[in-house]
C-alpha cells in the first residue's frame, strides 16, 4: 500500500495502518507476538522502536518495512541508512551476535585475495547474478555497480582496487557476518561493508 507522505512519525503512521485495518491493540499483540503494553508505549512514545518489532509490524500491518523504517528514522529519504554508527546497530538488532570485529576479519580474508587471477574471477562470474538476486534498486545497488565497473576496468589505485575488491567479494558471498536469507536484513552488514569501502576509497 501506498503510505502518505505527511505521515512524518513511526507512532502516526502506526496508528493510521492499525485504523486502517480496523484492528485493536490487542489483535496487533496476537499476531505480531509483541507485548500489547510494548505496542501502546510504542505508540504513545513512551518505547522506542526496534527493527524486529517494524518488521513484525510490516507483515502483519502490510506495509512495506521500508516506509516504517523510514517513519522511524532508521532511512533517509534516499532510503540510505544514516550512519555507519546507526547502521552497526542495526546489524546488532537483526543478530545480537554481530561484531564490528567479525566483520573487520572477513574482509580482511577477501582483500588478501580480491587482486588474484581468482579472485578477479569470482567476482567476474558472480557478480552479475548475486545483484539480480537482490531484487531491487537503491543507493546499495547502484553503489555496488559502480564499484564492479571500476573493479572490473581497472580505475583507481591499488588500495582502492583491493578495498573495492573486498567488498565485492564479501556481497557475493551468501554465508557472511549477516547470512542474506535473514531478509530484510541480510544486506545490512554489505550496505555497512560498500559504505566503509567507498569512503575509505576517497580519503
Amino acid at each position: 500500500m501506498d503510505v502518505n507522505k505527511d505521515i512524518s512519525s513511526i507512532e502516526n503512521l502506526l496508528r493510521m495502518l492499525i485504523k486502517e485495518k480496523k484492528m485493536s491493540i490487542r489483535e496487533l499483540s496476537r499476531q505480531t507476538a509483541i507485548d500489547a503494553a510494548i505496542i501502546s508505549k510504542i505508540l504513545n512514545g513512551k518505547r522506542k522502536v526496534t527493527v524486529n518489532h517494524l518488521k513484525k509490524f510490516s507483515e502483519v500491518l502490510d506495509v512495506p518495512l521500508e516506509d516504517l523504517m523510514r517513519a522511524a528514522g532508521f532511512l533517509d529519504e534516499n532510503k540510505t541508512i544514516q550512519t555507519e554508527q546507526h547502521l552497526e546497530a542495526l546489524c546488532k538488532q537483526a543478530d545480537p551476535s554481530f561484531t564490528t570485529e567479525r566483520l573487520q576479519n572477513q574482509l580482511a580474508d577477501y582483500k588478501e585475495i580480491a587482486l588474484t587471477d581468482g579472485g578477479k574471477q569470482i567476482i567476474e562470474d558472480k557478480f552479475n547474478e548475486k545483484i539480480k538476486s537482490v531484487g531491487s534498486a537503491g543507493k546499495l545497488v547502484n553503489d555496488l555497480k559502480e564499484m564492479f565497473y571500476k573493479f572490473s576496468s581497472g580505475i583507481g589505485t591499488k588500495k582502492e582496487l583491493v578495498l573495492f575488491g573486498a567488498a565485492l567479494l564479501y556481497f557475493i558471498n551468501p554465508i557472511d557476518v549477516l547470512p542474506d536469507y535473514i531478509f530484510p536484513f541480510g544486506y545490512l552488514d554489505d550496505t555497512l561493508v560498500v559504505q566503509t569501502a567507498m569512503m575509505n576509497a576517497n580519503k
